[in-house]
């Protein structure tokens, strides 16, 4: 029982100091009127770094809430807290900046209630919800005019949270540091300038958030300073210096709409923030629509369905993320109705696209990734059981008597790749070109395809490393008259270790090959890095002779690969760092 008490408890703390209760979609029902005057507002400190407003009752007596245990929160309230939560009518809530000595904001909030509250009653039953209470001598010290309770909750580590009654509708609840202090200078005879951003935000909305520039300027231009931003980006760094305040004001109830404003220093910064934004928007539409581009051109034909709507609503997608100036403000307003239901809900929809996009690739991506690193492991098991049968690894060429290469040991191992129909059907004893062998070209199985090569029909990116001292040596055996296969390198020969040593590669699409041919790719020791490193992102896999897959970032060294393609050259392996 005593867990539910304090679930409700955070609910309660969470909603009434940090943030607003959650919105819920418009209702036909009458709301109550705005608060011409938003209360609390003199009590903002001068250096309040965040201040909201939240016109609580509207929430509270909205149709929707009654399908919520209200009964619960109301006995809850009364025993424990000594009012009721479902008579709240509005929030004003203030967050503070860090301090030098207090590297963490601190907040508090001003609770309007339309019931009478009652000092004696008042959070008296908190006690047994809470961690521990504040000690007299802490009271004393940080607020001792307080009207109520102080104590310690796991809900809120930062300082012991103090709930100090106003007078008899109003009641404040946050840090005890802070509100001592609040609280003891007394409500100001003035607005301070964050309380007039608020208050010039009213406009009659359910909520309003307000963001004051000036008391972290300096930590903003500090953090920024430290950044190595590029050109022409570097521009962005002067923000802060060019920006008074952003408020958003929302609409949830009768109406559905938001205005967002950001705030310049003067018109001239104001028009500054404005080009930014200008030129932020354009780069963002040329960056969709390259992607875009990319996109339509893909043989996936929901990919390419996904581009083509990309490129046709970009236009209106920026256009209405596009903000107006009026002054020394830059204006982005959103209101639902039948004129602009739809172009708002393209934008919207346009925005979850462009946000779900780079998530999609990189899924797709890694599933490509994951496919392609099957294939190898596919073709490992598939060389492992050629070497159980014949008593060696298959060689790099299927040759005639004489030695001459015929066919690739891509078709060698087809028989171990649940392709033996299509095995049986070569003429062994042709070159993969003749007439009859090179019908089957255009028939490649899919393992030999990596998922997202470019590369022409019947080509594939898997090849072995051939060399001098290599598992797979440039020139093949003879073969026997009526021996349908070639036998190359064994276990034995691998004398660096089978972990350490690569036995067949994803090489870059224009390094592709006819799989049939006995052609792979060639190892220049002085240039080993050709035809490698972009067949994955950062880099390629590979396949090493005991059939693991090893992932090689393009960031690896020459010497890596060279003593990774030599099978007995007796060098220690250095592991590649990304």
């Amino acid at each position: 029982m005593r867990h539910l008490l304090s679930a409700l408890l955070i609910g309660f703390l969470t909603a009434t100091m940090a943030f607003p209760p959650q919105l819920l979609m418009a209702q036909d029902a009458a709301a109550p009127a705005a608060e011409s005057k938003l209360p609390g507002l003199n009590y903002v400190p001068e250096n309040a770094v965040g201040v909201g407003f939240v016109q609580a009752d509207r929430f509270l007596t909205n149709p929707m809430v009654q399908a919520y245990p209200v009964e619960v929160a109301e006995a809850f309230g009364k025993k424990y807290l000594g009012l009721n939560p479902m008579k709240i009518t509005s929030i004003t809530f203030v967050i503070t900046p860090p301090a030098p000595d207090y590297p963490s904001p601190d907040m508090f909030s001003i609770i309007k209630t339309s019931e009478t509250l009652n000092e004696e009653t008042f959070f008296a039953g908190i006690e047994e919800l809470v961690d521990g209470m504040a000690a007299e001598e802490d009271i004393k010290e940080f607020f001792p005019g307080l009207k109520g309770k102080a104590f310690f909750t796991d809900a809120y580590p930062l300082d012991y949270v103090a709930a100090h009654l106003l007078d008899e509708h109003t009641f404040m609840l946050g840090s005890l540091g802070v509100m001592g202090e609040v609280v003891g200078n007394g409500p100001n005879a003035e607005l301070t300038k964050p309380a007039q951003i608020l208050a010039a935000a009213n406009d009659g909305a359910d909520g309003y958030l307000a963001f004051n520039v000036e008391p972290v300027r300096g930590q903003l231009n500090d953090m920024l300073a430290k950044q190595n931003i590029p050109p022409p980006f570097t521009m962005y760094k002067q923000v802060p210096n060019y920006t008074e305040s952003i408020t958003l004001s929302c609409h949830c109830t009768g109406k559905l709409a938001a205005t967002m404003k950001i705030n310049g220093i003067d018109e001239a910064a104001t028009g500054r923030l404005d080009d930014m934004i200008g030129f932020g928007l354009e780069l963002a539409k040329q960056t969709m629509l390259s992607e875009a581009d990319k996109m339509v051109r893909s043989e996936d034909e929901v990919e390419a369905a996904m581009g083509r709507y990309q490129v046709r609503v970009s236009e209106s997608m920026i256009d209405a993320l596009r903000p107006k100036q009026e002054g020394n403000s830059l204006v982005l307003t959103f209101e639902q109705s039948e004129e602009n239901i739809m172009g708002a809900n393209v934008a919207v929809i346009g925005v979850l696209v462009a946000l779900l996009l780079p998530a999609l690739q990189a899924a797709r991506g890694a599933a490509r990734r994951v496919q392609s690193t099957n294939n190898l492991r596919q073709i490992g098991i598939a060389m492992h059981n050629f070497h159980d049968t014949f008593g060696a690894f298959p060689a790099q060429a299927k040759t005639d008597a004489e030695g001459k290469p015929l066919l690739s040991w891509r078709v060698m191992i087809l028989p171990f790749i649940e392709q033996g129909p299509m095995f049986d059907q070569f003429h062994m004893d042709e070159p993969w070109d003749s007439e009859h062998n090179k019908q089957f070209i255009k028939h490649m199985p899919e393992i030999y395809r990596r998922p997202n090569s470019t590369a022409p029909e019947g080509y594939t990116t898997y090849l072995v490393p051939v060399g001098k001292n290599m598992v797979f040596e440039p020139t093949s055996k003879p073969t026997p008259e009526g021996q349908k296969i070639t036998i190359g390198s064994r276990f034995r020969d691998i004398t660096d270790g089978t972990s350490n040593t690569a036995m067949c590669v994803e090489v870059n699409d224009d390094a592709a090959v006819i799989w049939t041919k006995p052609s792979d790719l060639e190892v220049d020791l002085m240039n080993v890095w050709k035809g490698l490193g972009e067949a994955q992102p950062g880099g390629f896999n590979g396949l090493c002779c005991d059939a693991s897959i090893r992932f090689i970032s393009k960031n690896a060294n020459a010497d890596f690969l060279k003593n990774w393609f030599q099978r007995n050259d007796g060098k220690v392996l250095q592991l590649p760092r990304d």
